[in-house]
């Protein structure tokens, strides 16, 4: 990008004196000179333009700006997208239903993940769980993007990279879920008014029950007044629930890494600093995960666990998650599920299914679809069975999956 820009201060400086020079013409000619010179450095700016637009920071920029716009749009549709769903035929549960948990995680990386084969010992509760006939790993999941905000507004919604919905017209699975006849919770250790945070909120902002422990504003810091594990003693009473779903957005690894996990969790020493602060952070968060898990499999209408994280993380570069310093670790999540015996016997189909895609390659804005698949919801708008992890004929590959929303092929 600043060579691009010297480019053409370069060129206007040696131009101008070239114009200088000519000022005082001594031929028939020099006007001619002066106008060809004239459309000459305007092919050469805008063809620097054309370059600096396909400069990844450039694009980001652009693309960032014209994000905000369609999350501001997206609030002002609410009430439309809400008249929409009364009017769609068939929006039911057609299984057994039941409580599902959808848990978010934060800024983790399966590159630094023990269940993924990471030399560290970070998630002992997953890696052991993963070995159960419940549970699928899935070995090639990827975020849509780097960022939060991107990221989870293409994956809780009808949105995604691979169609032409417009964002603020597409239903989120809160609403679907809802529609459908589900109890809806959002539990979040994340600020709800941060400036990164509120086109989340606003998707949050549908479910009908919901708790906020972070109440810090603004974007000064990453600090919370909880560990995540607060998050565990939050969890409803669900005892008269007969369909729930349940979304949890931790903090998990966000950074500051030390920040994320007390300080009885200093379990790594003898890589750098920030790596050791990353696993611990990565190991802390592995104990959230199975603290929720055992509380809620507990509840006779427990169904469903699903993990994913938003993004990875590069600490290896020090790079975190900045889109403009684009890794392939940024991109390479964790996505694991948990089922219950009665899910099992009952959807024998759906998990045979998931557990045959185990080794599938999949981005995390296709998660809309999976999820409508596993809670059992029919007549759900903008599902495509090609997009479904739960289906036999889902057909993406990593030749077809991109990240950055479309920008960027899986690595």
């Amino acid at each position: 990008m600043g060579g691009t820009f010297a480019a053409l201060i370069f060129i206007l400086i040696g131009s101008g004196s070239v114009l200088y020079r000519l000022k005082t013409p001594s031929g028939s000619y020099p006007k001619k000179i002066v106008c060809m010179l004239f459309v000459f450095i305007l092919a050469i700016s805008g063809y620097m333009s054309i370059r600096a637009t396909n400069y990844l920071p450039v694009r980001i920029a652009i693309e960032t700006k014209d994000a905000l716009h369609q999350y501001k749009e997206y609030g002002k549709a609410k009430a439309q997208r809400e008249a929409r769903l009364q009017q769609l035929q068939g929006l039911k549960i057609t299984s057994d239903g039941g409580i599902f948990v959808l848990v978010i995680g934060e800024s983790e990386t399966r590159d630094h993940m023990g269940a993924y084969g990471y030399d560290r010992d970070t998630t002992p509760w997953m890696t052991e769980e993963a070995q159960k006939p419940e549970a699928i790993l899935f070995q090639n999941a990827y975020s849509n993007h780097t960022h939060t905000v991107p990221v989870l507004t293409y994956a809780l919604s009808e949105k995604n990279q691979y169609n032409d919905v417009p964002l603020e017209k597409a239903y989120s699975l809160i609403e679907i879920a809802k529609a459908a006849g589900y109890d809806t919770f959002w539990l979040s250790n994340q600020r709800k008014y941060g400036a990164w945070d509120t086109p989340v909120a606003e998707i949050a902002s549908t479910a009908v029950h919901q708790a906020w422990l972070n109440e810090r504003t603004g974007t000064h810091d990453l600090r919370s007044d909880y560990y995540d594990d607060a998050l565990v003693q939050s969890l409803p009473d669900l005892t008269n629930e007969k369909n729930a779903l349940i979304v949890i957005h931790l903090m998990g690894c966000h950074g500051s890494y030390a920040d994320r996990y007390p300080e009885e969790w200093k379990h790594y020493s003898g890589k750098s600093d920030v790596i050791d602060k990353y696993d611990n952070a990565v190991r802390y968060n592995d104990y959230v995960l199975q603290q929720i898990y055992e509380k809620l499999k507990e509840n006779s209408r427990f169904k469903g666990f699903i993990y994913f994280s938003d993004h990875g993380e590069d600490v290896e570069h020090n790079y975190g998650h900045e889109a403009s310093k684009y890794t392939a670790t940024m991109s390479h999540i964790p996505l694991f599920m948990a089922f219950s015996p009665d899910f099992q016997a009952e959807r024998v189909q759906t998990v045979e299914t998931l557990r045959s895609h185990e080794n599938s390659y999949w981005t995390n804005d296709l998660l809309y679809d999976v999820m409508t698949d596993i809670l059992g919801i029919q007549g759900v708008p903008g599902t495509d069975l090609n997009w479904n992890l739960a289906s036999s004929q889902y057909s993406m590959t990593k030749d077809t999956l991109r990240t950055l929303h479309g920008k960027q092929a899986l690595q």
